[in-house]
């Protein structure tokens, strides 16, 4: 059990879907690799479910048969020419480790290296790209506060204000765990590489002063909470950020700020902690100092705890295409801009993007011409930040293969090349129009129609 089958039980999807059997890749692994080997690509982004390898969250008690799983998985991808890109962890907590506290709870930090170190020794000399940490922002924003969606473990509402940060400090640090232990111990040998899996929203802003110090101020809350302890050259969080809330924490009568602070020794192993910067990205929004003149306000404005904290408020572009009535509009430029940043203030880290794309617009069906102009017009972003900006970007890993469990929303939202019949006991797998389109981009190495 995971801490999504607990929270699922509680707290219904949309469709009253689970995870349980999901896409069913556990058993149509083989098709699924030869699905794969027909579209062309040439590396496959997967994760390790840690409750799967190890039930109770520790090494002391292994489950052989999850273990199994992921070496014949691995072989299958690499005996079609597809190289394995492993995340450690993505979002789906041992419930035993969550019962005593999960993410946080200090502890953690040694428990997620003891579940790294076991897959580089079980797993690393057939894998060579590794990624620690899935979104740890959405992780600790909405499993640890909840605002303005919640997902698991969830429950911590009422304390979001010290929660979220405690808990995104045990994930950094944890991913340092794990990133400092493969360097040192299985990286010499196995000449594998390793980084952490950052989501990032571009926040557009207009041209004035208070605007441009909101929208940079924003963004620290959100991608470079995460990526400047990592990647900048001198560490720990952003300086807006720890200004802001220290500022914050004293007018609220604390004795300390809000946000957690790392150890010398702990900025200069987290400064060494990643080969690479995974990318993930999905859409941007427009932030304002003031409220914006047309009202639209997304929930998270000021009304939350982290809208608050950023102290500003964020809206929608009603000119960006909305994707099937959802959150989700089509910025490429925002991906560009993103690249971008991450060349000047990161020393031109290697980026793979390891999530990007849309999910289907209902009257589509399998004609998803949505998803095609969507991911095009990404692709095109990217192309010009590698061509004309100088961005050293390494892959493009789409999101995704098949429709999937997309958490607390269940089945409704259908991301996948391939649609899944969830109600089919066989998981029928049936191609939709991008992958004819995405067979040829990737044959050709670039857009080619």
């Amino acid at each position: 059990m995971s801490i999504w089958d607990r929270y699922i039980q509680k707290h219904p999807t949309p469709d009253n879907s689970t995870g349980k059997i999901a896409c069913d890749t556990y058993h149509k692994f083989r098709e699924d690799s030869l699905l794969l080997q027909d579209i062309g690509v040439k590396q496959y982004r997967f994760s390790i479910s840690w409750p799967r390898i190890m039930p109770e969250g520790r090494p002391d008690k292994i489950n052989l048969e999850g273990v199994w799983y992921y070496h014949q998985l691995i072989d299958s991808l690499l005996s079609k020419g597809i190289q394995p890109l492993v995340t450690i962890y993505h979002w789906d907590l041992p419930l035993t480790l969550s019962d005593r506290g999960g993410w946080l709870n200090g502890e953690i930090v040694d428990w997620f290296g003891d579940y790294a170190r076991f897959l580089f020794r079980e797993y690393g000399g057939k894998v060579k790209f590794w990624t620690t940490v899935n979104e740890a922002y959405v992780h600790a924003k909405y499993g640890y506060c909840g605002e303005p969606l919640e997902h698991a473990p969830g429950g911590f509402k009422p304390n979001c204000e010290w929660t979220m940060y405690l808990a995104a400090h045990h994930l950094i640090l944890a991913h340092s765990k794990a990133g400092n232990i493969y360097k040192k111990e299985f990286q010499p040998n196995q000449k594998g590489q390793i980084g952490m899996t950052i989501q990032a929203v571009w926040y557009e802003h207009e041209d004035k002063p208070a605007d441009r110090e909101a929208a940079a101020r924003v963004f620290d809350f959100q991608f470079s909470w995460f990526a400047h302890p990592i990647y900048s050259k001198e560490g720990d969080y952003p300086l807006r950020m720890r200004e802001q809330l220290s500022k914050l924490s004293h007018e609220e009568g604390r004795s300390a700020s809000r946000l957690p602070s790392f150890t010398p020794q702990q900025i200069k192993e987290i400064r060494n902690s990643a080969d690479f910067l995974s990318l993930n990205y999905y859409t941007s929004y427009v932030v304002t100092q003031d409220l914006p003149v047309n009202n639209t306000v997304q929930e998270w404005g000021k009304l939350t705890q982290w809208g608050r904290d950023i102290g500003a408020y964020i809206s929608v572009n009603p000119h960006w295409k909305q994707i099937a009535g959802t959150w989700l509009r089509s910025h490429p430029k925002g991906l560009r801009e993103i690249l971008n940043f991450i060349r000047t203030n990161y020393d031109n880290i290697p980026v793979y993007i390891t999530e990007n794309g849309c999910m289907d617009e209902p009257s589509e069906g399998l004609k998803d011409v949505t998803r095609i102009q969507y991911v095009g017009d990404h692709l095109l972003a990217v192309h010009g930040a590698i061509a004309e900006d100088g961005c050293d970007v390494r892959g493009y890993v789409l999101w995704s293969f098949l429709d999937n469990f997309e958490w607390a929303f269940g089945y409704h939202d259908r991301f996948g090349l391939f649609h899944v019949e969830f109600k089919s006991p066989e998981r029928t797998r049936t191609a939709k129009a991008s992958v004819e389109w995405y067979k040829r981009v990737i044959a050709a190495n670039g857009l080619s129609d």
